[in-house]
């Protein structure tokens, strides 16, 4: 895609399996990922520990070292699509 993909600046672990995300375009944005701690992908994100490890390089979101490691467009799907 030709689309520019909003790079992460920042990330902060929140409670509640929240991440704050602060974006290079200035905006912020909060994933809710306690929807997705049922999931292969997501769920050794229940260790609370692991989860409190987020770091960023910009274009991922990486866990525990690179335990688990996601884009920022997975973590944008987490954002705007809440499925019950």
């Amino acid at each position: 895609g030709g689309r520019c993909v909003s790079f992460i600046k920042s990330v902060t672990p929140l409670n509640d399996w929240r991440l704050f995300m602060e974006m290079e375009t200035g905006s912020v944005i909060v994933a809710d990922l306690s929807r997705k701690l049922n999931t292969a992908r997501f769920g050794q994100l229940r260790d609370a520990v692991l989860f409190r490890s987020a770091v960023t390089d910009g274009d991922v979101v990486s866990w525990g070292g690179g335990v688990l490691t996601v884009t920022a467009r997975e973590l944008m799907d987490a954002v705007f699509v809440n499925r019950e």
